[in-house]
């Protein structure tokens, strides 16, 4: 019965915190469950500590392999969505109609910038290495 006790532990543990709980085992039961593999056990100084094995893929039934492979399927394909959504994005942010508020707002500045430095825009423009466009009216 301890062994089951010991197996339905979540935390980890060392040797008299099971004698605290109630739990009558000797150190060579522990290390035995160790060698099976049901416990695992890290020395720190003089200190045991034991926990319980986490189940790993190997341990889990045949039918949950399809079950996870299929998930990894399916996250595969969601990455792709993802990056597909993703480079749409990347596409409309190069495109004029998004950009044009950024530039209109820039121009305002160096207007602005160049009537308090009595300079002229192009000066400005070409200070802060910006475009310098033919349409603009220096």
């Amino acid at each position: 019965m301890s062994i089951k006790e010991i197996i339905a532990l979540n935390e980890p543990f060392i040797y008299s915190e099971l004698l605290k709980r109630g739990i009558s085992m000797n150190t060579n039961t522990l290390e035995t469950l160790v060698d099976q593999g049901t416990l695992q056990r890290k020395k720190i100084g003089r200190m045991n500590i034991y926990w319980k094995k986490e189940p790993t893929i190997e341990n889990y039934p045949r039918g949950l392999e399809s079950h996870i492979k299929q998930l990894e399927l399916e996250n595969r394909e969601l990455k792709h969505e993802l990056q597909a959504e993703r480079e749409k994005v990347r596409k409309l942010s190069i495109q004029d109609g998004i950009d044009e508020p950024w530039k209109e707002a820039a121009m305002a500045m160096a207007r602005i910038l160049s009537e308090q430095k009595q300079v002229s825009l192009k000066e400005v423009l070409e200070y802060f290495n910006a475009p310098v466009e033919s349409d603009i009216d220096f």
